[in-house]
This record gives C-alpha cells, structure tokens and sequence, in this order.
C-alpha cells in the first residue's frame, strides 16, 4: 500500500548515479578511523548530487565516521552534523580541523626524543647475531611460557617463527622463533610498574564479547604488561605538552593505537575489540603503531586538505556539534534542511557508546578536559539503539521503535515538502523485512514515504548487476523517503495506519459479496462508522482519502470496486495462493521493465516486485522470495520470456517469432486487465452482443458476460479470462460452473494465454465448459488482427 507519488524518477536518479560507482571506503580511512559501519563517501557523494541542488543544506544526525561530512564537501554543499558520543565528536574533530603541521612535527619529534629509545628497548631481541626488535610476537596466552615457545601453528608462523620483526637481519631474515632472551625480556617487563594503566569496569555486553566469565569487563585484561607499558610511557610524554590542538591530535593517535595495541587474534583487526584471546593470539609493537597512526593522521589531512576547517562546530561550509539530535534540532525550530542523509543507529549494528569504551576511559584518565569524555546517564538514554548490556535494560527493541517514531518526527519538522531522507544501512534478511518493516511504518506515520532501495554492497558495480536475488537483498543498502505534502499523508490513528485497515477491511468485504457489486458508496459508509467508534471526525478531506486509497489498492470500475489482479494481499492469502499469483505476474513485471529500460539483471526484478507488491507485510513477501523452489521457478519464467544480450550479462526482449510485426505485443506478458479488455474486444470481433465486464467482487470466476443470439434466441455466455504462465487447474473451472448454476447462464468459457491441466480438462468435458487454450487463442486473434499477437508462453 503506497501513496500515488512519483518514485519512479527518485529511483531512476539514485539508480543511474550508482550504477558505475564502485562500494569502497578508501584505505586511508580504514587505516585511520577507529569506527565501525564507515560507508563509502564515494557512494554518498553521487546520491546527494543525485537528490539535491547546489545550495542544499545537508543534514545528518548521527554523524559517526563523518563520511557524510565529506561527501558533502565533495558534492559542494553546505552541511550540518551531529554527534551524540563525545569520543566520536572529538576524533571527528581532531581529523577535520586544521593543525600546524610544523609545530605537530616539532612535538612529534619531541615526544620521540625523549621516549621512542625506551618503548622500544621494551620490544628489543636478536636475530643472526644482531640487535632487533620484534614488531608482532604470536602466542598462545593460554599456555604461559610454553605458548610462547610452542605456539599452535597459523598461517603466520612459518618455519616455527612466530616472532615478527621490525627490520630484517642481514642475513634477510624478517622473523624468528622465540627465544629465551625473548622470555627473559618479557620477565623483566613484568617487573615494570603499571599502577596508572586504567582499571575501570565496561558496561558488560555479551553481543561486543564484553563479558564477566572471561574477564573482558576489565579494562586491562586484554592488554599485555609489556603492552600497558609502552602505553604509559608514550602517554606520559603526550601530557607534559602544553594545551594546544596539536597535543590533542597526537593523543587522539595515541588513542586510535589502542585498537591493536591490545592483545588480539592474530591477523586481526580493529572491529572485535574486546575479545579476550587465549590462543593464536597476537602482540604488536606499541611505538609502531603509535608511528604508523601518526603518520595515518597526516596523510589524511594532507588528503582532504581542502575540506578541512579552522572551527569544526562554526566552519563556513560546515558546522558539527556534539548533542543528541532530537535535543539539539527541538532547541533549534528554526533550523530547516534540503536533505537528511545518514546512517542511524541500527539494531544489528554494535552500540557505540558501549563500543567506544576503551576509546572513552583513556581520555576520561589521560586527556586534558577528562570530565568532557565521561559516559552520562543521558547519552546512555539518548542513543538509539537495541543492545543486551544487563546495565541497560530499557534499551530493548520497542523502545528503538519508539526512538525511529521520535526521529521521523523530528525529520519531519526540519525538511520541506519534497526533500529526501538517505538512509546507507546494511540490512540482514529478516532485519529487512522485519524491523525495515516497522521502520517505513513510522516514517509513513510521521509524513513520509519509501520511495527507493538500492542494493550496493559489491564493490564492482559488474558483479553487483549481475548479483541473483538471494545474494543482494540482504546487502548493503540505499534507502529513500520523501516527505509528503500535508494532504497525501497517511491517516494514523494513534499508531495504527488506518488506510492499511480500510485495505483489509474492503478486502474482506469483497469476499463476501456475489452478484452485487460492493460500491465505493458502501464502502465509504462502512469506514465512516467505524471512524466515528474511533472518535474520528468524518468530512471531505478523510473521505477524499479513503477513495483515493481504495482506488489506489484495488480495481475500480465507476462506483464497482473489484481486486486488483495485480496486486498481491499479503495479509489475505496463503502462500501457496501468493507465490501463484506471484509467478504469473512476473511476465508482466518483465515487460514493464523491459519497455522502462530495454534491459535488466536480475536484481532489478526483485527490487521492483518488492517495491510494488509489497503492502507492509514485509515478512510474507521474505518467505515467498526466499524459497528455493520459488527462486528457481521465477528466474527460469525470466529466462524464458526474454533472451540474452551479447554480452551474456543482462535479459533483453525476446526475438518474435517470423511474420510478425516488430512492434507485436506479447499476451502472455500483457496486465490482466489488458488481456480481459483483448478478450472483450475478441468477443465483439466475433459478433458477441452487450459484451461487459462482470461486476461484484472480480474473484467469482466471472470475468465477462456477453449474449450470443442464434436465430431468435439468445445465449448468455460467462467468461474466464486467465493470463497464465501455470496450467489452469480444475478449481476455477470448477467455480465457473457454480457460477453458471448461480446466474442461470447458458454457456461458460474459459480463455487463457497457457493450457489446463487434465482435471481441469476432465471437469471441462463432463460439464460442458468451452476452453480455449494459449494456442487456440493465438489462432483467434490472429484471425481477427494478423501479426498483431504472439504468446511467448508457447515457445
């Protein structure tokens, strides 16, 4: 159920800036955030430039990586940001701010005077006789001594050595087996002081590994002593420089290095944080990493040098600020944007404020202005999100839904009629259809509605168009809402969308009636009642819109409201009845993109059967779409009502069969209305009188009733018209005949574009019932409109 605005160009326009775009954030960036669920900037860049004018005011509310900061940039438009976690905010901060890069070199250089000789020593060995340092040692922490020496095998030892070094020996060795001065090294260490290393306690989150049985809650306990050292001494150094933005910068180094400076699985990276690693654990050098962050900060300034700014919450092209978004944008009313593009946080992704932890403690001992990075009962409160930390038990999946209601809401008051939401999110399977569900509910409850989905999760926008069904849907993603102008807004009373219930209501309406119709009258009257049980007052406007909404979802003739054959009712049918439906509308979906695009892949299918089928029972549609059989069944009808293009990468309109006109149309593709309406005029070719399509419900088994007159007599004839790709079984003849006794008719056809199963043949026989197959039918039209016809269905 969606309102009538157009999508289609919206789509069109997202569809086209993306369709050579490649899905990749840039190594620098990953090699210098510390965040998780960074998008591709690139792929931000195109849609806002796709969706919005030169002088448009973006907007996103979570900030996070800051990637909608510099697409923004790079798109030239102007841009607000906020962040709610004050560590996220002041690395942001630290990366787009513009520092003095002599004098950061100067305290750089300072810091590695007086400190980079003594970390070092920490990590010192020997290697062919030489002095060296190990760069990464790989143990099992679970063995002690032994897991040092005998380390369980991986594909990073080689030959036993299991000691990586920072510079190869002279003889080209560049690691080494680990040794007793290694373990006597290591042993010295120990005796190292480390009181000032912070040993607070984590909010316990078993989904980020922060657990209480394995003594991950402990800030310490995934750090080496020799590691918790290194620490220290570099921190040292950073807090005896005096306040300016470039001791900041080098702290936040400092604290990006902590992401590998603690003990992790070996080849890993800075996503899992706070796995507690018993074997095939790894240990890094802290002066390495802390250089090799540093120099990571630079490049990345040095990258984006011309989107950096000298006051990062008052630039002119933009301004960041760090505050809950709902906060802040109801503080500021007057504050108005062209577009809201973001990624908010989302249920299967990781609670950030939880996540950040590690980040957040050090500062909150270490930095300056320590009190700014404390974790408040307010942020905690503030940020949406699902987690099962035991400390936050409110945070469960109906308060989220409550807080993506509150930010449509907001959303709403901040844009103008016409303006997009973006949101860039990666969505599971049953996360799509489950929670995306809910979520376009509440965003159409607030004045707004779904207007694309574009999948991008494959880096090679080949590869992503070539994609089967199965391998997208559950990728990452594009989504888009328009806010809709005040008179087109869905009517929700309380939390329930009323025009969702008027659709069920009028559907089960219409399968009560039989041979009167069920009117637009009838039907009005029936939802003005039960509107006035609801306390709703009834005038023009509501019943504007329940006309609009009834002809939006069903099949109306005049006052005569039918089903819509091209429809499904996902909250009405059974699966078996659905997928039916479903396979036998494919054709028509194919031609239509066919006639759109003149080619397609796969994905553009299912992407267009999900954006126009789907009625807000999102969780039906998922089961029929991800069936095997059905996957199987719906792309052999592709491939068989279309050819290959030359390339062998996109389905093309099929070859006509010879003789035929170029532009003959193919009836087994044809809308089900247009094929009755071909079956009436067939009927009129053929001298049939008073020929009408049948009123009433349109699921009786009636499609056309018309007379025949022999001599004085005449005949009423009731017709079937079934624009199949399935054989017609013996159910809707079956109900053909009912009807014939029913209205006292004299004979009964049925006319379809496929064939019929031999009990529908076998009812037919013994009943009289006139069939007229896909290749009868051919033959009929092809009497009275030669070459203008042809039915793929018989290739």
């Amino acid at each position: 159920m969606k309102k009538k605005i157009e999508t289609q160009e919206t789509r069109s326009k997202v569809n086209h800036a993306l369709a050579d775009a490649k899905n990749l954030v840039p190594r620098l960036i990953k090699e210098t955030y510390t965040f998780k669920g960074r998008k591709s900037p690139e792929l931000m860049e195109r849609v806002i430039l796709a969706l919005t004018a030169e002088d448009a005011y973006i907007l996103d509310p979570f900030l996070g990586s800051g990637m909608t900061l510099i697409a923004s940039q790079n798109a030239k438009r102007k841009f607000f940001g906020i962040e709610l976690d004050n560590y996220t905010y002041s690395a942001d901060k630290t990366l787009f701010e513009r520092v003095d890069s002599k004098q950061l070199k100067k305290l750089f250089k300072q810091i590695e005077d007086s400190v980079k000789d003594r970390v070092m020593s920490l990590y010192e060995t020997k290697c062919d006789g030489e002095k060296n340092y190990i760069k990464k040692i790989l143990f099992d922490r679970k063995n002690g001594k032994d897991g040092y020496f005998h380390p369980e095998e991986n594909r990073e030892i080689k030959n036993g050595r299991n000691v990586i070094l920072m510079k190869k020996s002279l003889k080209g060795n560049s690691s080494k087996k680990f040794e007793k001065l290694d373990w006597k090294k290591i042993q010295e260490v120990d005796e190292m002081d480390v009181t000032d290393f912070p040993d607070d306690t984590y909010y316990e989150n078993s989904r980020i590994n922060i657990t209480k049985s394995t003594g991950a809650d402990k800030y310490g306990e995934i750090f080496s002593h020799r590691n918790k050292v290194a620490l220290l001494m570099i921190q040292s150094e950073i807090s005896k420089l005096p306040a300016s933005k470039e001791k900041d910068f080098l702290q936040q180094v400092l604290v990006a290095s902590l992401s590998l400076a603690r003990i992790a699985m070996y080849g890993s990276s800075t996503d899992i944080l706070y796995h507690v690693v018993h074997e095939k654990a790894q240990d890094m050098n802290v002066w390495f990493l802390f250089e090799s962050r540093y120099k990571k900060f630079v490049k990345f300034q040095t990258e984006y040098k011309s989107i950096l700014t000298d006051h990062f919450d008052n630039g002119s092209s933009y301004q960041v600020v760090n505050a809950d978004y709902c906060e802040y944008l109801q503080e500021h009313k007057d504050l108005m944007f062209d577009a809201i593009v973001t990624d908010f946080p989302y249920t299967d992704q990781v609670p950030y404020l939880e996540r950040n932890q590690m980040f957040r403690i050090w500062l909150n001992h270490f930095d300056d202005d320590h009190e700014y990075f404390g974790l408040t009962d307010k942020m905690l409160e503030s940020e949406m999100v699902v987690t099962n930390a035991v400390a936050r038990k409110g945070k469960d999946l109906d308060h989220y839904y409550h807080d993506i209601d509150k930010m449509f809401k907001t959303f709403s008051e901040h844009l103008n009629v016409g303006s997009p939401v973006v949101i860039f999110t990666k969505l599971g399977k049953m996360k799509y259809f489950n929670v995306f569900a809910r979520i376009v509910d509440y965003a159409r409850k607030n004045g707004f509605e779904y207007t694309f989905r574009v999948g991008v999760e494959k880096s090679d926008p080949t590869l992503r168009k070539q994609s089967a069904y199965k391998n997208t849907l559950i990728n990452e993603v594009v989504i888009g809402f328009e806010k809709l102008p005040e008179a087109k807004r869905y009517l929700y009373i309380d939390d329930e969308n009323y025009e969702s219930k008027l659709v069920d209501d009028v559907y089960r309406a219409l399968k009560k009636v039989k041979d009167a119709p069920y009117t637009m009258t009838a039907a009005v009257s029936n939802a003005k009642k039960e509107l006035a049980k609801k306390g709703v007052h009834f005038d023009e406007k509501i019943q504007r819109l329940i006309i609009e909404v009834i002809k939006n979802n069903f099949y109306t003739d005049g006052q005569d409201i039918q089903l819509d054959k091209t429809r499904l009712y996902l909250d009405q049918e059974d699966e078996d009845t659905l997928f039916k439906k479903l396979y036998d509308l494919v054709p028509f979906y194919v031609d239509k993109l066919l006639k759109q695009k003149g080619k397609f892949v796969l994905e553009d299918l299912y992407v267009e059967l999900i954006d126009e089928l789907s009625d807000g029972n999102n969780r039906t549609l998922f089961d029929l779409l991800n069936d095997d059989d059905n996957i199987d069944g719906i792309n052999g009808l592709v491939k068989d009502k279309t050819d290959m293009s030359p390339d062998g990468k996109y389905y093309v309109k099929k070859q006509l069969p010879k003789d035929f006109n170029a532009d003959a149309i193919d009836v087994a593709t044809m809308d089900a209305y247009d094929f009755e309406d071909l079956c009436k005029t067939l009927f009129e070719h053929e001298n049939y009188a008073d020929v009408h399509r049948k009123g009433g419900s349109g699921d009786m088994g009636v499609d056309i009733v018309a007379k025949w007159f022999n001599g004085n007599t005449s005949e009423i004839w009731l017709v079937q018209c079934k624009r199949w790709v399935n054989k017609v079984d013996a159910t809707p003849i079956q109900r053909l005949v009912s009807e014939r006794e029913r209205l006292g008719a004299n004979k009964i056809a049925c006319y379809t574009t496929s064939d019929y199963t031999k009990d529908a043949k076998k009812v037919a026989q013994l009943q009289n019932v006139e069939l007229v197959d896909g290749k009868e039918l051919l033959i009929k039209l092809n009497q009275h409109f030669p070459g203008k016809y042809y039915n793929s269905n018989l290739n």
